[in-house]
């Protein structure tokens, strides 16, 4: 009963503390996503036995460094444009909420405007959508922090295993924490990789698709698409909304929302039921409950960016979990079949 009640204490202290501290640790999670992609790419192009041989390791972190640097530099000039674009169409969008509204009201005698003040009290287009808005400036503001914390990983990288080693006289216990860093670390970095590259063809695609349809700041939502992406069973199913309530709101007729809806709704199908299970395999080995359960509370802490994390999170808790007798049972429950190595 004590151990139940400390146990219980400490989830409630934990979870206060990574509340509390939300704003200063965010920055740094996203650095350490950062992070990982560098790692990731420097051991890809690392195979290569010239670069292995001729670049030494701070140059080659160096260049995929720069190089990642360079996209997410260019990505973002081209975001704060689509943001301004944006920003100066919301008026024609709150006009064209009035025209579909009466397109509803004489079709299906539903008064949408009407239905949402009931709920709210006022309806104000502008602040459905500046969330949105809101989330993408604050991760361009906090550009600078998260760059100084991925040149410090990096860093800090070349002294791990120095310190690492240290810690442990015993070789059995340094080759027992070896191996569970290792593990963590694969299945935290194939993870992060590979739903990277899957965000990045359905946004690539989304952002054709959106761009042959005509919707308003292709590119915008092509990001937002990206981004959602991470977020596991519901990401794609917001990414896929934004654009075709745009198309509608640009248009002011419904049919445009629809095609829109259909396109980036097959991609997103076609990517997120296919490819990504391919590329994954059965590596996460996470029950699809707990991904919607650490969905939520995951949310609930941290946001956006904790649902981001959510699965991630879970993985590396049944690897630590399995690796002890006295948890077993724990990353046991939360597996996909129950089998935890």
């Amino acid at each position: 009963m004590i151990k139940t009640t400390h146990t219980v204490i400490l989830l409630i202290a934990i979870v206060y503390i990574l509340v509390v501290t939300k704003v200063l640790l965010l920055p740094f999670v996203v650095a350490l996503l950062i992070w990982y992609l560098v790692k990731d790419i420097r051991d890809f192009i690392a195979r290569n036995r010239f670069i292995k041989r001729r670049f030494p390791r701070w140059l080659q972190n160096t260049l995929v460094f720069v190089i990642i640097f360079g996209v997410l530099t260019f990505v973002s000039r081209l975001l704060i444009g689509s943001i301004a674009t944006f920003a100066d169409k919301l008026v024609i969008y709150e006009a064209n909420v009035t025209v579909l509204n009466d397109y509803l009201q004489q079709q299906f005698n539903f008064d949408f405007i009407d239905y949402i003040q009931n709920f709210t009290g006022s309806f104000d287009f502008t602040q459905i959508l500046q969330p949105v808005v809101n989330g993408l400036s604050q991760l361009l503001g906090d550009g600078f922090m998260i760059v100084l914390y991925v040149i410090f990983l990096l860093m800090e990288e070349s002294t791990f295993s120095v310190k690492h080693r240290l810690l442990f006289k015993e070789e059995e216990r340094y080759q027992q924490t070896m191996e569970l860093v290792n593990k963590i670390d694969a299945s935290f970095g194939n993870y992060i990789s590979i739903k990277t590259l899957t965000s990045f063809i359905t946004a690539t695609l989304s952002y054709i698709v959106m761009n042959i349809l005509g919707v308003d700041t292709p590119l915008l939502w092509a990001i937002v698409i990206f981004l959602l992406n991470y977020i596991p069973s519901i990401g794609s199913l917001i990414a896929t909304t934004f654009p075709a309530i745009i198309a509608v709101l640009q248009e002011g007729d419904p049919w445009a929302g629809l095609w829109v809806l259909m396109g980036v709704g097959l991609i997103q199908v076609l990517v997120g039921n296919f490819l990504e299970p391919r590329m994954m395999g059965n590596s996460l080995n996470i029950s699809p409950l707990v991904v919607i359960l650490s969905l939520i509370a995951w949310g609930a802490i941290w946001g956006v960016l904790g649902m981001v994390l959510s699965v991630p999170i879970m993985v590396m808790l049944i690897i630590v979990c399995a690796r002890f007798e006295s948890t077993r049972q724990i990353a046991i429950l939360l597996s996909e079949n129950g089998e935890v190595n």
